[in-house]
This record gives structure tokens, sequence and C-alpha cells, in this order.
């Protein structure tokens, strides 16, 4: 029998509501994006969901989209003159208690809480659509790649997060400077390699992997909800190379939203 994936978003619930929600965001990004040239790609469930549902993954609750870094310093001057007053971009720079490693288009006229809020910062807590920086990456081993943004991300949320007392941690707080500076080195140091690759911002790597420049250019146009937005040359390996066999929905157990708790207006 065939699972009815409605079940998780029919109209009218509050799932659905926020998608339709996020899916007006995402075309304020894309005007603003096409009026200034700004290439971004739909990126991560988004591209999932448009190649493998039509649309959103019906439990999904964010958006993602991609952009090289140049784009989003492009974005970042002038989205906050074009987008319309409801939304709002994320930066460290426009809402200095943010500390989180994804910059994101807000919207004002929302709360949403997931699991990984910090209410000791009064930072912007609405609906949101995340924006990825993407780098150029240089050919290297894959096993050094991933060991290498592993431990950048590591290092990260250690001091992003408040940490219990412990030897552990005192031991960490003692070492991961002097890693870091190891690490920059290093990376430093393979980026004098040709860079005929992609790959996430190194803070935020999550699967700390890398592909081919020609699986995400030139961009084309893909239909998202009904909508049309710009999506990887080559969504096929593309997704792939991050989800494996992409087209196996996951067991139910696995279908797991972030909301801990929305408000809408």
């Amino acid at each position: 029998m065939t699972d009815d994936f409605s079940k998780y978003n029919t109209e009218g619930t509050l799932l659905r509501k926020m998608q339709m929600r996020l899916l007006d965001i995402m075309v304020e990004i894309d005007k603003v994006c096409r009026r200034n040239n700004i290439h971004y790609w739909i990126d991560f469930g988004t591209l999932l969901g448009a190649v493998r549902h039509g649309g959103f993954i019906p439990w999904d609750d964010d958006l993602d989209i991609a952009m090289m870094t140049e784009d989003f310093n492009k974005f970042k001057e002038i989205a906050p003159k074009e987008l319309p007053p409801t939304l709002f971009l994320q930066t460290k720079e426009s809402d200095p208690s943010y500390d989180m490693l994804v910059n994101k288009v807000r919207d004002r006229n929302s709360f949403f809480v997931t699991q990984h809020e910090d209410f000791t910062k009064d930072y912007q807590k609405g609906l949101f659509v995340d924006i990825f920086e993407v780098k150029p990456y240089p050919s290297v081993p894959k096993k050094l790649q991933k060991g290498i943004l592993r431990w950048y991300k590591k290092i990260h949320f250690f001091y992003s997060v408040k940490q219990d007392i412990s030897l552990k941690n005192h031991l960490a707080t003692l070492c991961f400077p002097f890693m870091k500076v190891v690490l920059d080195v290093v990376w430093g140091v393979l980026q004098l390699l040709p860079k005929n690759r992609l790959g996430y911002e190194k803070r935020f790597n999550p699967y700390g992997n890398s592909y081919p420049k020609d699986f995400v250019f030139p961009l084309k146009d893909i239909v998202f909800e009904g909508k049309t937005f710009l999506g990887p040359a080559d969504p096929d390996r593309y997704l792939t190379s991050i989800y494996g066999d992409y087209m196996k929905v996951p067991p139910k157990e696995k279908r797991v939203t972030h909301i801990i708790h929305v408000e809408m207006n």
C-alpha cells in the first residue's frame, strides 16, 4: 500500500499554512535575485522536495537556498532595501545577538521555535528561509576534506553553545584554539590548489562534501509548488552527491519537523 503523504500537510493544517507562508517568502527572494542578477538555487530538502514531491517534502517546515559568497554579499546589500517590510534578512551584522551558522530571511509576522533556539538571546525568531554560502573548493581526497570540515563544525558549535562545566569541556577550551590555527593553515594551503569544485562555507558543511561545478552551473528553472525558482543544472547528480538514493522515502519515524511552537499573524 502506498503511503498517503497528504496526511502530513493537508490544506488548512498548521504545517500547510506555514509552508505557504514560506513559499511567499521564497517568491519575494526570487524577485529580488532575478531583478538584480543574483544567482541562487534551491538546495537540500527544498530541492529534494521539488524533484521527489513537486514541492515541499510533506513533513518539512523550512526552505533552503544556496548562493556563491559573492552573490550573497550582493544580496546582503540589496535585499534590505528591496524585500517587503514584513521580511528581514538576518545576519550577524543585522541582528547582533544572532550567532547561528546560517543566514536567513525571516518573516516578521510569525514566531517560530525550533529545538535549536537560544532564549537567552533576543534575535528575530520568525519563520525563515535558510541561505547557505557556497565557495570554490580544491580537489582533495574526500577523507581529508571531510575530516577538516568535521572539526571546523565541531569547534564552531562548541563556542556557539553554552557548555557544561566538565573536564572534557575544559580540555576542549584549551585545545580548540590551537586546533583552529592548525586547521586554518592546512585549509589555506589547500586553497592554493586548483579549485574546480564547490562546497558550503567551511563552518557549515553538514556532509563534509563538495561537488563539481557543472552539477550546479548553469542554473536552470525548476518548479516548486507551482512556482518557478532557480535550481542546479543537474539535480540528479547534485542530490545523489548529498543523499545517495534520494528517491527512497525515509521510514515514518524519520519524517520529522523542526517545530516546537509556532504563531502566525
